[in-house]
């Protein structure tokens, strides 16, 4: 029973945090910089990062969706957009 206890202890994820501060929205945890967001108050997004280790576990839509909820109205990816950051317009407009 124990080592039950301890299993899990040890796969548990460390407590994430957000800030959204004058444009960057960043989520972490206390081991790294899981993503950030830079954006505009016209929902214009100039920048989004998730780290490699984080990707494809829903943080770019997590971020999208607090910017949208923030600036309220639908988002725009500006140029240049990676092969990735393509992949997130369909979110951009609440999807």
């Amino acid at each position: 029973m124990q080592m039950d206890a301890l299993a899990e202890t040890a796969v548990s994820q460390p407590e994430e945090r957000i800030v959204n501060t004058q444009g960057i929205l960043t989520i972490a945890n206390i081991n790294t910089t899981i993503g950030y967001c830079r954006y505009d108050e016209d929902g214009r997004i100039e920048y989004i990062f998730v780290h490699p280790a984080y990707r494809r576990s829903g943080y770019a839509r997590r971020m999208l969706a607090l910017v949208r909820e923030q600036v309220r109205r639908p988002l725009s990816l500006q140029p240049p957009i990676s092969p990735l950051g393509a992949r997130l317009q369909r979110y951009c407009s609440g999807g």
